[in-house]
């Protein structure tokens, strides 16, 4: 039980061996010891939206420079997705109570920390595990939580739909997160695949519901076809409550219709799942539609999906074509004999 006072942490732990000694240590880490740390690291770049730092090792110097290498571009990749937003102005905060909420943004190395973390929502000081082949997404999915509180309609960093949220949109800047997705998802399943798309109440340290949300997201955006970028506008207090704007149906429907596709990998107790942990689309695509609509249809496209103009039949075509000549030419047969014959006069 968490006894220091101050913001808690909010966390993105990664799955496996590692995964107690994370938790452990989110028990103890107070936002006075993160600061400490961080006025000892040295700034390695910046850029017009973030500015990183190391601790000095070589794995914090390596994973400082992979954070920076894509630092802009994961930014914008970021404020896109929530539709161009702006992040506020916030506060420099004071080291003890209140965190930092100012920007730019600010990202340091924590060789503790099992994946990452930052004291707030809103909190624009982010802590990262030194690991280079993953420490911008683990920079991103912080930095999701961070808009996910600036657009204030739903989505909530410390519990089961903001950290799925952020789970997989760090997942797409960065493909090397898939591995430790598939574990939180197999986790999930194993245990009964409960439903925390309708109940938000688990924390973001909650590895069962890090996994459903993860993959009730990917059946959005993959099975549905709703783009990221309607998923994060849609928001919702819960998973469910999103699918229901989505789609029309209820969120029990949307878990069930979920669970009964996500069934069909089973095997032996776990899921086949693919090397980017995204099984979507499995079966018949596009959304199952409001209750009572024949077809499954809303009424409406399917989110992100175009209309796509079809191609002419070019057999149509031809014989289309053939028959007007064939008519001109009866026309004409008939014209000439009528001037022979004298009904009608046009040759002069």
């Amino acid at each position: 039980m968490r006894t220091e006072a101050g913001p808690a942490p909010h966390v993105f732990i990664l799955a496996g061996p590692n995964r107690q000694g994370a938790l452990q240590y989110f028990e103890v880490v107070t936002l006075q010891t993160a600061g400490a740390t961080f006025r000892g690291e040295t700034e390695v770049g910046r850029t017009s939206d973030m500015v990183v730092y190391s601790d000095g090792s070589a794995e914090g110097n390596a994973s400082a420079q992979a954070v920076l290498q894509s630092a802009e571009a994961d930014y914008k990749a970021v404020q896109a997705w929530f539709g161009g937003l702006t992040l506020p102005t916030g506060q420099d905060g004071d080291d003890q109570n209140i965190p930092r909420t100012a920007t730019p943004v600010q990202v340091l190395i924590d060789g503790q920390a099992g994946g990452a973390y930052h004291f707030g929502c809103d909190a624009t000081d982010i802590y990262i595990q030194p690991d280079p082949s993953l420490a911008n997404g683990f920079m991103v999915a912080e930095l999701v939580e961070i808009f996910e509180a600036a657009a204030n309609n739903g989505w909530a960093c410390g519990n089961t739909n903001g950290e799925g949220l952020s789970r997989v949109l760090a997942g797409e800047r960065n493909a090397n997160l898939a591995p430790d997705f598939a574990q939180t998802i197999q986790a999930w399943w194993s245990a009964g695949h409960a439903d925390y798309v309708n109940n938000n109440s688990a924390t973001d340290q909650d590895e069962n519901s890090n996994g459903c949300a993860t993959l009730f997201l990917y059946y959005l955006h993959s099975q549905l076809g709703a783009d990221w970028t309607k998923i994060v506008s849609t928001g919702g207090s819960t998973l469910g409550e999103t699918y229901q704007r989505l789609t029309g149906k209820s969120g029990a429907d949307g878990f069930n219709d979920f669970v009964s596709h996500v069934a069909t990998l089973e095997q032996g107790g776990q899921l086949a799942l693919p090397a980017n942990s995204n099984p979507f689309p499995i079966g018949a695509t596009g959304d199952p539609g409001p209750s009572g609509q024949p077809g499954g249809s809303t009424g409406a496209p399917d989110p992100g999906t175009p209309d796509i103009p079809q191609p002419t039949d070019v057999n149509s075509a031809i014989g289309m074509v053939g028959l007007v000549v064939i008519v001109l030419a009866i026309i004409a047969v008939i014209v000439l004999i009528l001037n022979a014959t004298g009904a009608i006069h046009i040759l002069g």
